[in-house]
């Protein structure tokens, strides 16, 4: 508990050594995980906020420094095909909308690693937020858990099925750090991150979201072979991770059956399975639109009119995996430069790594692998609840990456 107090302690000193103005910015951040506790719309005005300051605050100190890494040049890159891709389709207007306000999120992310969370003791405390905020989840679930029984899916403080969402998005980098700590530190100190591990794994599976669950279990068992260097130790703390996910399927055959049973019939495998049928029409409609596709967030609206209704496929509101989405809506311009920079991300979280074995660095790269992973189904790449769940945690990993590259 010293060790916590005197984190706080310094992230307290380093606070109240900022401007007024970067003080009430930071304060802003630190609420911002609480602040998706809530409902989508006030997630989405704080994630915007910071990014338009951070914006603002660029143009009026003259700061253009953080032009310059390649990530954030690929960025702006692959947006503007988006917005080409938007001018040259079908439905214009609504697709250009949607490419033109997705900025917003890797602006915060930018906002993130170059400004809020550039002084590392302040980083800290950025994590300690975040943790704090899945705890308070993890406890809202219990709350629901008690009070409405068991059931498949958990909805809680939602209306929608997304505290899964929450959970294995904004809570993957304390997820990450927290199972290096574990296999760093000794005594209370491992157990409580290792038990703040299994809270985390264990709730998101009992949210019954699928993918949401094996992102934190994934990112959890790729935390531990990547820190631990002994073979021994990372099958021992591998299976340790594993045991609340098979206790859970083992005491409740209704979470085996969805897990299991169900999602095993689901797989993308052939035609006919849900997820084929569900990513199917993308590439369809790519191979109708290969350069600039059909416009951002345009699947929605014009994948009914575009796929032949004889080949029985049915028409979502997105194909349900992040690159057939991409390939579909911005074509393969949209998706080489989305694919640069999404792996331009993840070396430069690896970079860090490569001279620090700090439990922040080592394994900040974790984070924007596991989320970016692309054989799997995905939310909406332009949408709004998965966008600002998504970079609320890449910008905690490139936050690391850039505190490390200025010896912060």
């Amino acid at each position: 508990m010293n060790h916590v107090y005197d984190l706080l302690g310094n992230g307290k000193k380093a606070f109240f050594e900022l401007s007024r103005t970067d003080r009430f910015m930071h304060a802003f951040w630190l609420l911002g995980p609480f602040f998706l506790l809530i409902e989508r719309t006030p997630g989405d005005v704080y994630v915007s906020i910071v990014a338009l300051t951070f914006l603002v605050r660029s143009l009026i100190t003259r700061d253009g420094a953080w032009l310059k890494f390649f990530w954030v040049k690929s960025v702006f890159i692959f947006w503007g095909i988006c917005l080409l891709s938007a001018i040259m389709s079908q439905a214009p207007s609504y697709a250009f909308g949607e490419a033109l306000i997705w900025i917003r999120f890797p602006l915060f992310a930018m906002a993130t690693a170059f400004w809020l969370g550039v002084d590392k003791r302040l980083l800290l405390l950025m994590f300690f937020s975040t943790a704090s905020a899945i705890l308070l989840m993890c406890g809202i679930l219990a709350a629901e858990l008690a009070i409405e029984g068991f059931k498949s899916r958990l909805s809680w403080p939602y209306d929608d099925l997304v505290p899964g969402n929450y959970l294995a998005k904004v809570g993957l980098p304390v997820i990450v750090f927290s199972t290096t700590l574990f296999l760093s530190l000794k005594g209370a100190k491992s157990i409580l991150s290792g038990g703040f591990c299994l809270l985390a794994i264990g709730m998101t599976m009992m949210t019954g979201e699928r993918i949401n669950f094996l992102i934190v279990l994934f990112a959890a068992l790729l935390t531990v072979f990547v820190w631990e260097t002994s073979w021994i130790k990372r099958f021992s703390y591998m299976i340790l991770v594993s045991v609340i996910p098979i206790s859970v399927l083992a005491i409740f055959p209704s979470v085996f059956d969805r897990f299991l049973v169900s999602f095993l019939d689901q797989l993308p495998l052939y035609k006919g399975s849900p997820y084929y049928d569900a990513m199917a029409p993308a590439w369809l409609i790519f191979e109708q639109f290969p350069t600039l596709g059909i416009g951002a967030g345009n699947f929605r609206y014009l994948c009914a009119d575009l796929i032949q209704p004889g080949l029985g496929y049915p028409c979502y509101n997105h194909p349900h995996n992040f690159y057939l989405q991409i390939l579909s809506e911005t074509g393969f311009l949209g998706f080489i430069f989305a694919v640069i920079f999404i792996v331009s991300i993840i070396v430069k979280c690896l970079g860090a790594r490569a001279t620090n074995r700090h439990v922040l660095y080592s394994v900040a790269w974790v984070i924007p692998f596991a989320l970016f992973w692309p054989i799997r189904s995905s939310a909406d790449f332009f949408g709004q609840w998965n966008n600002i769940f998504l970079w609320s945690a890449v910008a905690l990993a490139l936050a690391v990456a850039h505190s490390k590259s200025r010896n912060v």
